[in-house]
């Protein structure tokens, strides 16, 4: 008789509670607590009233079908979020906060509205997987404990006129997708503002302002974005360009920076028509060498082991050696058609071509560098020609 009472007592408390199911249209007004799920069926249509507050202890809101959600805010204690499963863009969610889950809104395809949203305290802020589409506009992604915004998956999702502050890991993570539009956006105070990783995340990052970040831009691991138009002022490092990845960097005001742009492992960017201004160095070399990716680069990489890709856990996708081979290695990167400032472009009129300017930091300066106990030579920036005038009119 004990046996058969300690069973029928585990099974108690191992079942979850009921969910709560929503499967026809229906209307929330006013205070809601919640500690079990909500589960908005396939075909209902569940609207939330402005100054509604929705509170969730251990649980979720999930939605197959619709939610239409203006001004409320949702909240509660280790519960998981909003999960929008496959929804179209007859969803929206506008001018709500959400704060303290684990993750604020978990979209898994579909094509979602997401507009005027504050998402703050969660681990992270968004979460866009499945090849979903939709849209992100004037959010503000504030103190989540990993990430504001991440988009994976071949996601197309449009994040325009943002602002992503004080997050402590990244403002937003870009990895394996392809943004329709990242265009508008203010990163201010995170650790790493915009991460940008692995082959096939090529979006353009167009007219965003990025301020007082450790790293303002990092491309990782093959990446290939076009970074355009971008304003980067005051951050330890502007753009980090790290690991085989070959951006196009142009039309980009950096300014002020501690580094305006780092280059590290084997990494060849274009970089042109930029504008550097009072960095206290505006471009670094770093471990960045074409004889050692002509020798170790290869072998390095199908060395590279990775259980866990980002934050999710999963395995990293198979990249061939072909995708994230260098094209050219000649030992120079190339930094032609930059203005440098006043005091640059004078410096450079005097040293020449050939000569080795103060404000790079290159092959010129230090000859080589230890690897494993190998002495490999550090590239060198070639910086000729150089303009003598803006290239941009981006404004501080």
């Amino acid at each position: 008789m004990r046996f058969f009472l300690l069973i029928a007592l585990a099974f108690f408390f191992a079942t979850p509670a009921a969910a709560l199911v929503v499967d026809q249209d229906t209307v929330w007004d006013g205070q809601h607590s919640f500690s079990e799920d909500v589960q908005v069926l396939p075909g209902a249509t569940l609207t939330v009233t402005p100054g509604s507050q929705l509170h969730f202890s251990g649980a979720r809101l999930e939605v197959s079908g619709r939610l239409v959600a203006e001004g409320a805010e949702f909240s509660g204690e280790n519960w998981e979020g909003l999960r929008l499963k496959g929804v179209d863009s007859t969803t929206r969610i506008s001018d709500c906060v959400i704060k303290g889950a684990a993750t604020g809104i978990f979209v898994q395809g579909g094509a979602p509205l997401l507009e005027g949203l504050t998402l703050s305290a969660n681990k992270v802020g968004i979460e866009v997987r499945g090849k979903a589409a939709g849209k992100v506009a004037n959010c503000r992604f504030t103190e989540n404990l990993k990430v504001g915004l991440f988009i994976k998956d071949d996601s197309t999702t449009s994040v325009v006129d943002c602002r992503f502050e004080g997050n402590l890991r990244y403002g937003a993570y870009l990895y394996h997708a392809r943004p329709q539009m990242f265009q508008g956006n203010m990163f201010v105070n995170n650790d790493t503002g915009l991460m940008i990783a692995y082959h096939g995340t090529d979006p353009e990052v167009l007219d965003n302002r990025f301020e007082k970040n450790k790293i303002a831009v990092q491309v990782d691991r093959a990446a290939r974005p076009v970074l355009r138009g971008n304003l980067l002022l005051g951050n330890q490092t502007g753009f980090y360009i790290y690991r085989r990845s070959d951006p196009l960097v142009t039309g980009n005001r950096i300014e002020e920076n501690g580094v305006g742009l780092l280059v590290a492992y084997s990494s060849y960017p274009e970089i042109e028509s930029n504008d550097f201004l009072n960095n206290e160095m505006a471009l670094k070399l770093e471990f960045q060498s074409s004889s050692w990716e002509a020798k170790r680069g290869a072998d390095a990489r199908a060395g590279e082991t990775s259980a866990r890709s980002a934050f999710a856990g999963q395995g990293m996708r198979s990249v061939s050696e072909e995708d994230r081979r260098a094209k050219r290695l000649d030992g120079m990167v190339n930094a032609g058609n930059n203005w440098w400032g006043r005091e640059g472009t004078l410096e450079l009129a005097s040293i020449g071509s050939d000569g080795n300017p103060s404000f790079i930091h290159d092959g010129r300066d230090q000859t080589t560098f230890i690897d494993e106990g190998e002495e490999y030579p550090l590239d060198k920036v070639a910086h000729s020609p150089w303009r003598k005038v803006p290239a941009t009119e981006i404004k501080r």
